[in-house]
């Protein structure tokens, strides 16, 4: 094996390390994110104090919707 080889290994390690990291966060019950999980903007405060454990911002949260109520006609 070369060394680029052993770089490339220890790479993806570190970056299956990080993935799993945080999914295990993303996955806790009562998790609070900063930040839309669809767009990445901030989630302003008032959003994340009136609807508990919100995961996007209102515009993504409309369009998931919007997106739902089209597969289910």
């Amino acid at each position: 094996m070369s060394k680029f080889d052993d770089a490339q290994k220890i790479e993806q390690h570190l970056l299956d390390a990080a993935l799993s990291m945080h999914r295990e966060k993303s996955n806790k019950p009562g998790a609070e994110f900063m930040h839309c999980q669809e767009c990445g903007i901030d989630i302003p405060a008032a959003r994340r104090k009136a609807v508990k454990n919100c995961s996007t911002c209102v515009e993504c949260q409309s369009l998931i919707e919007i997106k739902q109520q089209h597969y289910r006609a």
